[in-house]
């Protein structure tokens, strides 16, 4: 199986049917189940609509709600891919401020001044970052990916 049906969607955003296996079996050639798929598979409202090889969407699908059609490929939109991304570092960010109220909170218990503004700075400074981390300096997914702020635990 090499051929996927890649559409775009109302929103923008592109959307890849890919036949399965057993729909496959049910027709003697590929074309014939991909025409079938197409058929049934694809909404009303979809734009340019065709049939591609699977070499021609990303490998990694990091950022497969990015996607975008570019013109003989599926490509990754890079503000969309980046506002994906920062919106996993928040998610983590918010982890991490939510543990560091249960610091502010022993702080207070134990009236430690020092403790209380050590805690107060570093929440700030998780606040701060998606309005200070950088993304634009990557070109790839890859790349992308590999950005994260120090001030976050190291992803797994």
């Amino acid at each position: 199986m090499s051929k996927l049906i890649l559409y775009t969607r109302p929103d923008g955003g592109v959307s890849i049917v890919v036949p399965t296996p057993e729909t496959l079996a049910k027709f003697e050639t590929e074309d014939d189940a991909i025409a079938h798929v197409r058929g049934r598979s694809v909404p009303d409202d979809a734009t340019k609509i065709r049939v591609i090889d699977r070499s021609a969407i990303p490998e990694k699908r990091t950022f497969r709600n990015a996607w975008v059609d570019g013109t003989d490929k599926a490509v990754t939109d890079r503000s969309k891919a980046s506002a994906i991304h920062m919106n996993r570092i928040r998610e983590v960010r918010n982890a991490e401020l939510a543990k560091e109220d249960i610091n502010f909170q022993k702080a207070i218990e134990a009236d430690d001044a020092s403790a209380k503004t050590a805690v107060a700075t570093k929440k700030q400074t998780l606040r701060d970052i998606p309005q200070n981390f950088d993304l634009s300096g990557a070109s790839t997914d890859d790349e992308l990916d590999a950005l994260w702020p120090s001030e976050l635990p190291e992803r797994d």
